[in-house]
């Protein structure tokens, strides 16, 4: 079956090169759209990629209802009167009435079992739009301790267990970070400040740990057979199947691990025969012998188990080379978007040079874009129901033998799903 039959047949019926018919002509058909999304249920595993214009989130619950937020950042929305801004900038949803923060926030509430009580936090790196910063905020909280952006905003609405951190407690690891880190913009001193405030109600903090057979995330309301989360990367180091860990400073010059987004955590995660991958904005390289470039990437790729779905690094921008997708061979790639270039041509020409079907799904794709590419062939795997700006939903069966993607409307909070496809597990090699 090849890529067209795959999306056109009987599970779904998507529309192909429909880069100027209107969204609504061009949606899946299937059941459950025009819809409320169906509520969690007990033995599922659940995935939101979560989409507001202005930041990555990804709000996960497991068999057991155990929940866990990877990310919760804001970047900010275009200025008034912004023109250049306007044009680049995807626009926030449902409105710029609220803080990003806030709306994922509120997007937890509508869709965690068990209320504002969180299990997890995990922040893959300190980019503001993964985390929140003091430039883009709603002002300090009630207290005065912390910024109310991005995490520090979602402590207003959400109680954490654990915060998982990729370098706590310095945050020096491998490089210093101090609180006016990138550009000015206050990550780190956002970050700080949220991560006391958290300690003081009573959250427990921790380092991600990089290593084999670990169970620092694990299940806390009753548990699951065939649960595992198993480390990829960690602040530049890389862990290998053997067990050992790859240190990707030492493998050249003009090295980026200085760089954040080179120092993302990223992880698989299992639930019997299904796998799911992120790794927050994870890529770079460095020159080694005979002046030839590493991609990191490429390195990581070695070490990569094949899974279902998989979330594509640092927005799709500049990442995911050949390698990496032939190693990860997800039939869903996920993308989290806040500005039009993202979802690059380049990596999505290497999504579409895999020889399996896949559907690519970001959670907007505008109008512009859909005329700049109106002839690449790879335009045809989007899902449609992005062009509208869409939250994208995973829900696993018990089992993980089957799994389902919902697309639900981001423009409002009614959590209407605009289309859903239905998938088999594929067969994978043993972890």
């Amino acid at each position: 079956m090849n890529r067209r039959e795959f999306l056109c047949g009987g599970i779904a019926m998507l529309g192909v090169g429909a880069a100027g018919r209107a969204a609504a002509d061009v949606m899946a058909r299937h059941p459950l759209a025009g819809k409320s999304l169906p509520k969690w249920e007990k033995g599922h595993f659940r995935i939101s990629m979560i989409y507001t214009g202005a930041s990555e989130s990804s709000f996960l619950v497991f068999p057991d209802g155990t929940s866990m937020l990877i990310d919760c950042g804001d970047c900010g929305y275009a200025k008034p009167g912004d023109a250049k801004a306007a044009r680049l900038r995807l626009p926030p949803l449902p409105d710029a009435s609220r803080r990003a923060g806030e709306w994922t926030a509120r997007y937890v509430l509508r869709e965690n079992p068990f209320g504002r009580k969180v299990d997890y936090f995990m922040l893959s790196h300190y980019h503001y739009d993964h985390s929140g910063c003091v430039r883009f905020s709603a002002g300090r909280s009630a207290n005065g301790k912390y910024t109310l952006s991005g995490f520090g905003q979602a402590l207003d609405f959400l109680d954490f267990g654990t915060i998982i951190d990729r370098a706590w407690p310095d945050m020096d690891d491998p490089v210093p970070r101090p609180d006016a880190f990138m550009s000015g913009t206050g990550a780190v001193k956002l970050i700080k400040e949220a991560y006391a405030e958290a300690e003081r109600r009573g959250t427990k903090i921790e380092k991600f740990r990089l290593g084999k057979g670990g169970r620092q995330i694990a299940l806390r309301h009753g548990g699951c057979e065939g649960f595992s989360a198993r480390p990829l990367c960690s602040c530049g180091r890389i862990l290998r199947r053997d067990g050992s860990v790859l240190d990707l400073a030492t493998l050249g010059e003009r090295n980026t691990v200085g760089n954040e987004n080179t120092l993302s955590v990223g992880l698989v995660l299992s639930v019997g025969d299904f796998r799911y991958y992120t790794a927050g904005d994870f890529w770079g390289h460095a020159i080694g012998a005979g002046k030839k470039k590493i991609d990191f990437e490429d390195v990581l790729a070695a070490e990569c188990p094949q899974v279902d779905v998989a979330k594509a690094n640092h927005h799709a921008h500049s990442t995911m080379p050949p390698a990496l997708v032939k190693a990860l061979r997800a039939r869903v790639v996920l993308g989290s978007v806040w500005h039009v270039r993202q979802s690059m041509r380049s990596t999505m020409r290497s999504l579409h040079t895999a020889d399996w079907p896949y559907l690519y799904v970001p959670g907007h794709f505008p109008r512009a874009r859909r005329e700049e590419d109106a002839s690449e062939a790879w335009l045809g795997c989007v899902a449609p129901e992005a062009f509208v700006g869409a939250h994208s939903v995973i829900d696993v069966a018990p089992g993980g033998r089957t799994y389902r993607l919902m697309l639900v409307d981001a423009r409002d909070e009614r959590g209407t799903v605009l289309g859903a496809y239905d998938f088999t597990t594929a067969k994978k090699e043993s972890l």
